[in-house]
């Protein structure tokens, strides 16, 4: 018995310890007295663990759910972070604005803001801004290095940081106004100290006088002051030069110059030249405009010369001439049909006064032959004929030249039927021009097919394009010569000197027989073989170019091979 008794008691004392370990484990000494971690205590701890991994999960996608959150929230803060910056680099305000937060577009208008970064521009001399990669965002602010190159105090260096905040629709760009340039501080704003202006330079003419020294070289210069006009406008900087200036972002100083006196801009043009293409219009309504065709230098601008495009009329065919032959659909012996007037789109373009003209190519440049050069035109299509035009020098802008208006043609695409084309081959259509454009189509042919692109000073350099083959250029110019000799240039003539030339008259009412509702023209430069000026003449509603515009050109170049 007391054997029995010394064993139960060691039973039960080993049975104790093993309930309390179960109980520790799974909550119940029930279920651990009834065999520890088998039985129903196998069923409990399993579904003790499914209760873990279920709150594991639920745990992991609420984080889940709040990264991605966060995640996207810093991605459409990104993209508008890089709306801001692209736009930015490219001079985009509106782009720009358009990246803020709705906050910040609400605080200022789209044209305060434009206005806030022309005025920081305009005081530092800011030319362009460059742009670099975009940090990473960092407490609700992504930086960008950013450089801003100034017209006189170097490039300025720095990184701009942008306040981002929002996601979706909301997220942009917290605007202030230091993020306008780099190094600009809270409160700061961008101001020029600039010492006394120095001397104003001049405005010279070729051989050194004063340009302004008659009135016409006056209406070339222009005036200077606060609003300048003419030479003194596209040279203002030159002219002015500007006295030592310091740039100031609040009380600080950002940068420094040394003071830059002015300096005087000499142009191409010759005074004498000039008043004897004045006295050569006589007071008629039109232009006059030479050129040397070695470096594009306009020798002498009179009246409308750069001011009014007109209808060129047939001086244009000296480009349908040349991009046919260029082209191979024609050449110098080609003969054509002699007749009065040419069918195009079931519409008739009839002759100058309805005159019979035809047969070889050379003969019809000469007699100017509707009838030859606008079905020429079609043939050679809209795309030739205005990419043609353009290597001669029409759809250019030449902002350096005060006054101009571009010489133009239609866009390909508008000239759509062989009615259209034709038209256009013959300076009629929509083509307007310029005594300065057609003088430099003149001087294209006599500098072997390149043109030199006009200039008006010495400070822009000489540019060279071809715009047809040297051996296109010589076919042209002998034609041009037969036009003087022997066709309807014969009034442009001088003796001695071979001259080549193109009569134009250009319709300003269609089927008008009156010669006021008619432009004349006429182009040509000399001497032919050595050709050393080009000139360019236009009549409004003067009638025949050969009989009313070619002596005034042969006038004016008397006057230029002389001087």
């Amino acid at each position: 018995m007391a054997r029995r008794r010394s064993r139960a008691r060691s039973r039960s004392h080993y049975l104790v310890p093993r309930s309390r370990a179960g109980s520790v484990l799974l909550g119940s000494g029930r279920s651990s007295r009834r065999g520890g971690l088998g039985g129903r205590g196998r069923r409990g701890f399993g579904r003790f663990l499914a209760l873990l991994v279920l709150l594991g999960a639920v745990a992991g996608i609420a984080y889940f759910v709040r990264d991605s959150q966060q995640s996207s929230g810093t991605d459409d803060r990104r993209a508008a972070a890089q709306k801001f910056v692209a736009a930015w680099g490219k001079g985009d305000r509106g782009g720009m604005y358009a990246a803020l937060t709705p906050t910040s577009r609400a605080a200022m208008t789209q044209d305060d803001f434009d206005s806030s970064y022309s005025s920081a521009y305009k005081t530092a001399g800011v030319d362009r801004i460059r742009v670099g990669t975009i940090a990473r965002e960092t407490q609700g602010t992504i930086s960008v290095p950013v450089a801003a190159a100034t017209k006189d105090f170097g490039t300025l260096r720095g990184t701009v940081t942008l306040p981002v905040t929002g996601e979706k629709g909301d997220a942009g760009v917290v605007w202030n106004a230091e993020m306008r340039l780099p190094g600009l501080r809270r409160g700061e704003t961008v101001r020029l100290r600039s010492a006394a202006s120095p001397r104003q330079g001049e405005i010279l003419a070729a051989d050194g006088t004063r340009l302004d020294a008659t009135g016409l070289g006056a209406s070339i210069a222009g005036s200077s002051g606060a609003t300048p006009t003419g030479l003194n406008r596209v040279y203002a900087d030159r002219l002015n030069g500007h006295g030592a200036q310091t740039l100031r972002f609040g009380k600080r100083s950002i940068a420094k110059t040394k003071a830059v006196g002015g300096r005087s801009v000499r142009t191409t043009l010759r005074p004498a030249l000039m008043t004897t293409a004045t006295a050569a219009l006589g007071g008629k309504l039109g232009g006059v405009a030479v050129i040397r065709p070695r470096d594009g230098a306009i020798l002498a601008l009179g009246g409308l010369a750069v001011s009014a495009p007109q209808p060129p009329g047939s001086t244009f065919k000296i480009i349908t001439l040349a991009a046919s032959l260029e082209d191979g659909i024609a050449k110098p012996s080609s003969t054509y049909p002699v007749r009065t007037a040419a069918t195009l789109s079931g519409v008739k373009l009839t002759n100058a006064s309805s005159e019979m003209c035809g047969g070889t190519l050379t003969r019809s440049f000469a007699d100017s032959c509707n009838s030859v050069f606008a079905p020429l035109g079609a043939k050679l299509g809209a795309k030739k004929l205005v990419a043609a035009a353009e290597a001669f020098g029409f759809n250019e802008e030449l902002p350096q030249i005060p006054a101009l208006k571009m010489s133009s043609i239609g866009p390909a695409g508008k000239l759509t039927d062989d009615l259209a084309v034709g038209a256009a081959a013959i300076g009629q259509n929509t083509d307007l021009a310029t005594p300065l454009a057609m003088a430099s189509v003149g001087a294209t042919i006599a500098l072997d097919g390149k043109r030199a692109r006009p200039r008006l000073t010495t400070l822009e350099k000489v540019k060279r394009t071809r715009a047809v083959s040297t051996r296109t250029a010589h076919a042209v110019r002998a034609m041009m010569i037969d036009v003087v000799n022997s066709g309807t240039g014969t009034s442009g003539a001088i003796s001695g000197v071979t001259v080549a030339g193109k009569t134009g008259t250009a319709e300003l009412k269609p089927n008008s027989t009156d010669p006021k509702d008619a432009d004349a023209w006429f182009v040509a430069f000399a001497p032919a073989e050595n050709p050393k000026v080009a000139v360019a003449v236009m009549l409004v509603g003067a009638g025949f170019g050969g009989t009313t515009a070619a002596p005034i050109a042969r006038r004016v170049l008397q006057a230029a091979l002389a001087g």
